[in-house]
């Protein structure tokens, strides 16, 4: 059972992304318990991978997910059926909107009562390539900003740009086939998330920039995560979920 003087992180206030970040390698003793809640066909599709260590973290990632929005909901976890849409993103028929995002062992599951939310997390490191990267898949202006940036800060630019178009792309739900190159999103370190510029040809589907609101949370070490909600006067509220979660 959760914690009683928690139950309030499980109540969805209107206008509120709540994120959940979780580090796998602190949660490994939940395997099991979170195994035992997961559909058949997710229980097929852990069992597909050819290393342990991918299986261990399809199953706490799936596991945690049914965890939090069946409390969330108030529903039984292992009952939860998701709706996969037109695009593959998954959905709960009735809400709440929630999205989810993992670099290795680092886990982050945005939650809200209801609108268009997207999540990206990474872990910060050097990227090789990073220039040729954003040279072929990132919007002119960002190009330009991460030229700008002293070289100690562009791997973290880039990182910020990649997370922040993530988010963006997930929140949007049209795809992940979406250009890269057609929004741009702002890459400084030292100025606020911002979605800057999109392109006209997916502004029927996506509104403008003003439409949007970006947020940047470091919350696990050595890591960054970026979240994207449709419409403004959002606030974001963060929790880590630690090896209690699953009692």
């Amino acid at each position: 059972m959760p914690d009683p003087e928690l139950a309030g992180d499980y109540v969805l206030t209107p206008g509120v992304v709540r994120v959940w970040f979780a580090d796998l390698t602190r949660l490994s003793g939940q395997k099991a318990a979170m195994r035992a809640l997961l559909s058949a066909d997710e229980v097929e599709r852990a069992d597909r991978f050819l290393m342990e260590r991918l299986t261990d973290r399809f199953i706490l990632r799936r596991g945690l997910l049914r965890l939090l929005l069946g409390r969330c909901t108030g529903r039984d976890p292992a009952g939860l059926v998701f709706d996969y849409g037109t695009h593959g993103k998954p959905s709960l028929p009735g809400g709440p909107a929630f999205n989810l995002s993992d670099s290795e062992d680092s886990l982050a599951i945005a939650v809200a009562a209801e609108g268009r939310i997207g999540v990206d997390i990474e872990r910060l490191r050097r990227i090789e390539s990073a220039d040729g990267i954003a040279d072929r898949f990132f919007h002119v202006t960002e190009r330009a900003a991460l030229q700008g940036l002293g070289p100690e800060r562009r791997d973290e630019g880039f990182l910020l740009a990649w997370t922040r178009k993530e988010a963006f792309i997930k929140a949007a739900g049209v795809g992940l086939s979406m250009p890269l190159d057609r929004f741009a999103v702002e890459v400084r370190p030292d100025a606020p998330p911002a979605l800057l510029e999109i392109g006209e040809d997916l502004r029927g589907d996506v509104g403008l920039p003003a439409d949007w609101s970006l947020f940047d949370r470091r919350v696990l070490p050595g890591t960054i995560a970026a979240i994207a909600a449709h419409g403004t006067g959002w606030t974001v509220e963060t929790r880590v979920i630690d090896v209690g979660f699953a009692g």
